[in-house]
């Protein structure tokens, strides 16, 4: 064995002084990254795996002559909750007893056949489904081979070529194959806010990807620089550092992945897109968990050597502690790309190019961020006014990097609280009408139809007011089992339910409520990110402060004067950088959405205060738990 990999080895068994305490700070944030990279790629395909079992039912092949069917969509209400139903006629019964069936079904249904959902077999019996459709149990029920969901109201029922909504006048789906793949619209709507979050997560990641690198710098830096000066070459040394952080970050991704099974079962519980997950659609790969097996420990030691490249050329620059160099100014220009990119793609835009946008305004912060915390450790050294103050605005000043890394992650959570603050519609109008139907008829059929919902509606002795203009028909009554109502009405006419306007918002508001839950599991994501940050990142700055710390306490500096200081230098950059970047992230999303504000309510504020809030009790919270590392590294 390389005696360098063996050393790399030794010095994870035994630390030494404070080692210990940063290895499981590096262990544990690097157990984050893993559990968060799992759950980010398991999710995109378990979408894509949810679509693909129900794809065919909007597959459309446009041509009648090669089709083996054709199926129509009429949304329909069951309980009070959204329904889907598909009405299915063969047109080729020689292509379809070659074919495999429809996915979840033994067979494609014939005339009169009705296939459901679990779900909706629960409500067959005890509600009014069994009257509409004229049948006192369904056919059969789909089994998970061909639902989104175990939460999925559906209803697949066999028709006749000729029924209403299957014509060729009414433009129906033709199907080549009961196996078509077409992206499910909700599934590849909620695909692109994948994409969209993956690009606003991705720096808080990479942050705390370097923070779980970065703990104990400086404990690193003066042991291998003091190797280099005992006659270590670059590579040598660069060998050890890769060795040890590789070490942990493969123990960090075990520890992630089981993290991720673990808790598994309680994401599948996630109503996004429409309902529950199936757990298998969650469940990981072989190779899914080869790949975070080996791009977490890579992510970490490249963030490890690029942080030591200091050592590897100036090791003893390091020994003296000689000052880095400052930043500069020019990396203000960055914060004006983002924007502008993002104002000129527009909502409307490819999704790539938004990505991209995105992702340069996150970068813009990133590398803005240390130069922001140089300038305010610079004005709190001038003006300082007692010991505290200065110690923190020296430090702030003499190394921003180091101070802004710890808080980068939670600062760029604020650029993200920023931007989704613009996009949380409701989703449910509140001033839809729950009270009147409403059907739309073929041109010359209205007053044939609103003849027949007066002559049901008095035989069910139901009272209402049948009005109709123009091809509709709107009929108010006076019970309010809007149930019973669509069961009296439900064929008037074949293709259409009649839906109140309020029921109809329902099934328009999926995609609505997808927007605002995914918003809360992106801000959960980088809360968990910065939160882990700052604890690594608090566990790293006492141990690298301890040095200094120990140096002060010998020549009488109090114990109590030295914490608070380093108390002051984690919330600095917070306050000062955290706050603005939460109003650049909202310039951002202004600048996307072309002024509007897509949020309705006061949920916007409430998300913005409670960034606010979160982000000072984490740095508390960080704060406390690296006290007593700082006050043990610090005796001497």
């Amino acid at each position: 064995m390389n005696p360098m990999t063996d050393l790399g080895l030794r010095f994870v068994r035994r630390p030494g002084p404070g080692g210990r305490a940063a290895n499981l700070a590096a262990l544990g944030a690097t157990a984050v990254v893993a559990l968060l990279v799992t759950f980010l790629i398991a999710g995109t395909f378990g979408l894509t795996h949810r679509s693909d079992r129900i794809g065919w039912r909007s597959t459309d092949s446009r041509t009648a002559q090669s089709a083996v069917g054709v199926v129509h969509e009429v949304e329909d209400m069951a309980a009070g909750k959204p329904l889907t139903r598909i009405d299915l006629a063969i047109i080729d019964n020689q292509r379809n007893a070659e074919l495999p069936p429809p996915p979840g079904l033994p067979h494609a249904p014939k005339p009169g056949e009705v296939f459901v959902s679990p779900e909706v077999a629960k409500l067959w019996a005890a509600g009014d489904l069994a009257k509409r459709f004229n049948l006192p149990q369904p056919t059969g029920q789909l089994s998970a081979a061909g639902l989104s969901s175990p939460d999925e109201l559906i209803v697949i029922r066999g028709v006749t070529p000729n029924t209403q909504g299957l014509r060729a006048s009414d433009h129906p789906n033709y199907l080549e194959t009961w196996r078509g793949n077409a992206m499910d619209q909700r599934m590849s709507m909620l695909l692109i806010l994948v994409a969209f979050g993956v690009a606003l997560v991705l720096f808080p990641l990479l942050s705390l990807v370097g923070q779980a690198a970065g703990v104990a710098a400086k404990r690193r830096e003066h042991r291998l620089a003091a190797l280099r000066l005992a006659g270590a070459t670059r590579s040598q040394v660069l060998l050890l550092s890769a060795v040890e952080q590789a070490v942990l970050g493969f123990l960090g991704a075990i520890v992630g992945l089981i993290g991720y099974t673990l808790i598994s079962p309680l994401i599948a519980r996630i109503p996004l897109g429409g309902g529950r997950w199936y757990v298998h659609d969650l469940t990981v790969s072989w190779w899914l968990v080869l790949v975070v097996l080996v791009a977490v420990p890579a992510l970490s030691v490249t963030s490890a050597l690029i942080g030591l490249g200091r050592v590897s050329i100036t090791p003893l620059g390091v020994v003296r502690g000689q000052t880095r160099k400052a930043t500069s100014a020019l990396r203000l220009v960055l914060l004006v790309i983002g924007p502008v990119m993002l104002a000129i793609i527009g909502t409307r835009g490819a999704v790539l190019p938004l990505v991209i946008g995105i992702g340069m305004a996150a970068l813009a912060v990133r590398i803005v961020g240390p130069w922001a915390v140089q300038l305010i450790g610079k004005l709190l050294a001038r003006t300082a006014n007692g010991p505290v103050v200065l110690l923190a605005g020296r430090r702030l000043a003499d190394d921003p990097k180091a101070a802004f890394r710890p808080v980068a992650a939670l600062v760029l959570s604020g650029f993200v609280t920023g931007f989704l603050a613009l996009f949380m519609p409701y989703g449910l109008s509140q001033d839809s009408k729950d009270v009147e139907f409403q059907l739309y008829t073929a041109q010359g059929q209205t007053v044939a139809v609103a003849q027949d919902v007066r002559k049901r509606l008095s035989v069910a002795g139901l009272k209402g007011e049948v009005t109709s203009a123009d091809q509709s028909v709107n009929i108010s009554v006076s019970t309010t089992d809007r149930e019973k109502v669509r069961t009296v009405l439900y064929d008037v006419v074949p293709d259409q339910v009649p839906l109140t306007d309020a029921e109809k918002d329902q099934h328009q508001a999926g995609i609505f409520l997808d927007l605002r839950l995914g918003v809360a599991l992106l801000l959960g994501l980088v809360f968990v990110t910065g939160a882990a940050s700052t604890a690594a990142g608090a566990v790293g700055t006492a141990l690298d402060q301890a040095a200094p710390a120990k140096a002060l306490r010998r020549s009488g500096v109090p114990l109590k004067v030295i914490e608070r200081s380093a108390r002051l230098t984690a919330v600095v950059p917070v306050v000062g950088v955290g706050l603005p970047v939460v109003g650049f992230g909202a310039l951002c999303g202004f600048a996307l959405s072309r002024g509007q504000i897509l949020t309705q309510g006061s949920s916007g504020v409430v998300l913005l205060l409670g960034q606010v809030v979160v982000g000072l009790a984490l740095v508390a919270v960080a704060g406390a738990a690296g006290a007593p590392v700082l006050r043990r590294a610090s005796v001497g």
